[in-house]
């Protein structure tokens, strides 16, 4: 078994930040994906995106860091 820990903190301009994601347009925007990318996408293996990033966080590249299996994630302006 693994278990998954999250700790992070929340601005007071969360209301602000969460209203620029527009949530509910960009779930009606999805891309449906066969057997195949999914796999590559569960793997780790495909090279390229399927919907390139627009307004969005995406996960960095690792750094070296004393907290093994963090992840790191930038925001990609639209």
């Amino acid at each position: 078994a693994k278990a998954k820990v999250f700790e992070g903190t929340v601005s007071p301009n969360w209301r602000e930040v969460v209203s620029r994601w527009n949530l509910f347009e960009r779930l009606a925007g999805r891309v449906a994906i066969d057997a195949v990318v999914y796999e590559e996408l569960h793997k780790g293996v495909r090279e390229d995106s399927v919907v390139p990033p627009n307004g969005e966080f995406v996960r960095s590249e690792e750094e070296e860091s004393d907290l093994e299996g963090a992840r790191r994630y930038s925001w990609i302006s639209a």
